[in-house]
């Protein structure tokens, strides 16, 4: 049973290093599929219950609100099968699309790396960072995750199905230190 809240994910390997041919890409739903249709049922059953009031009992509920409400519930169960977040990554740096919106974090951005339990890897105090700007892209029921420090005092965490693999194939920049 626990199998089945898992969502479906893809991944693939390629050796290409460009980013349009990305050397290792993740792509999963942002929602369990169990879960989407738990929504879907809950929605539905909501729907179902406001047609029952507005239309059969004398609660005065206008009955310009459930066409309204079915049209919110039709784009919000939608909204959940189609929600996906994919991870891309290649020798040129990681891409992550979330939702709708695709973000690109070049190599040359990228100056640490970090991997493990999400909650323990947002912890950014070995790092030593203040005043930095953070941004998460984690899908429901997965627990491990990569974490990016990027220059310009930005942290980006993104979860994983596989973690250490996406940790190993995402470039860090060399920095070179002066003596």
């Amino acid at each position: 049973m626990i199998e089945s809240w898992h969502p479906q994910i893809n991944i693939e390997n390629t050796n290409r290093g460009h980013m349009e041919d990305p050397s290792r890409r993740e792509s999963a739903p942002l929602l369990p599929r169990n879960l989407t249709w738990i929504v879907t049922a809950v929605l539905v059953a909501t729907l179902a219950c406001m047609a029952y009031t507005a239309y059969l009992t004398d609660s005065g509920m206008p009955s310009w609100i459930v066409p309204l409400s079915a049209a919110v519930f039709v784009a919000a169960i939608l909204l959940c099968f189609v929600a996906r977040m994919d991870v891309e990554v290649s020798g040129n740096g990681v891409r992550i699309t979330y939702l709708f919106r695709s973000r690109e974090y070049p190599r040359d951005q990228i100056i640490d790396k970090r991997f493990g339990d999400l909650e323990n890897i947002r912890n950014y105090s070995q790092w030593n960072l203040k005043g930095v700007s953070h941004k998460s892209y984690t899908r429901v029921g997965e627990e491990g995750g990569v974490a990016l420090k990027l220059k310009g005092k930005r942290v980006v965490v993104f979860s994983s199905s596989d973690p250490e693999g996406m940790y190993g194939m995402v470039p860090v920049e060399e920095v070179d230190e002066i003596a």
